[in-house]
């Protein structure tokens, strides 16, 4: 992402949001994997220099790729833990493997898999590469949660705020798209903050008394290890 001109991807506030949550895992050893295509789990070999009990094995097979996590997380009843690959940084060569895990009562530690998508081609997982993100989740709220589908007439005011956000928006890309060529054309690159959507990327909704600022980014604690 900060290899986008400008780092611009940043601007994007759902994505910019989604890396700041939660907590990831490294890798912690270099490792090289090579599958050969076939479902056994020996069909895999993972090559390291050193040994770690916590760095990729396989144990699945069909060309999976397993890490056992070096922790056993617990959580309060109402919450479980959703485990994914880290935020935004994807590789063609490996996918990872989402999972939720009902930690309010499992006592047993789980495992991050990935499932790698290249036959007969050496994978590199660097050591202190993040390998799994863990983020709480609250167990009731799918089975709660009631989804309606309705017209957006039936909410004037609302229809009103999406379509000056809409014309505000083309109007925001019809410039961009302006300052683009003009770079192409000219060399000259655009300046200034006009050509992005300064209401979006502030975070500001709209509102009966005013734009209101919302929350961008979410800054989890760090975690306290309590270890001897």
């Amino acid at each position: 992402m900060s290899d986008t001109p400008k780092k611009y991807i940043y601007r994007c506030i759902p994505i910019a949001a989604a890396n700041t949550m939660g907590w990831e895992l490294f890798n912690p050893i270099d490792a090289d994997i090579l599958w050969n295509g076939a479902d056994m789990n020996t069909d895999i070999t993972v090559s390291v220099q050193k040994p770690d009990r916590f760095g990729p094995t396989s144990h699945f097979g069909c060309g999976t790729v397993t890490w056992y996590l070096p922790f056993l997380f617990r959580t309060s009843p109402d919450l479980g833990l959703i485990a994914t690959g880290p935020a935004n940084q994807g590789r063609d060569d490996a996918v990872a493997l989402e999972a939720f895990i009902r930690t309010d009562w499992l006592p047993f530690p789980f495992t991050m898999s990935w499932r790698l998508t290249r036959k007969n081609e050496t994978i590199h997982f660097a050591k202190g590469e993040p390998i799994c993100r863990i983020l709480p989740f609250p167990i009731a709220l799918l089975d709660e949660t009631k989804l309606e589908i309705t017209e957006l007439k039936d909410d004037p005011g609302f229809l009103g705020e999406v379509n000056a956000w809409g014309q505000n928006r083309q109007a925001n890309v019809a410039k961009q798209q302006a300052d683009a060529a003009h770079w192409v054309e000219t060399g000259e690159k655009p300046t200034g903050e006009g050509v992005w959507n300064e209401q979006y990327v502030a975070a500001k909704g709209q509102a009966a008394e005013g734009f209101q600022p919302h929350q961008t980014v979410f800054s989890c604690n760090p975690a306290i290890d309590k270890r001897q």
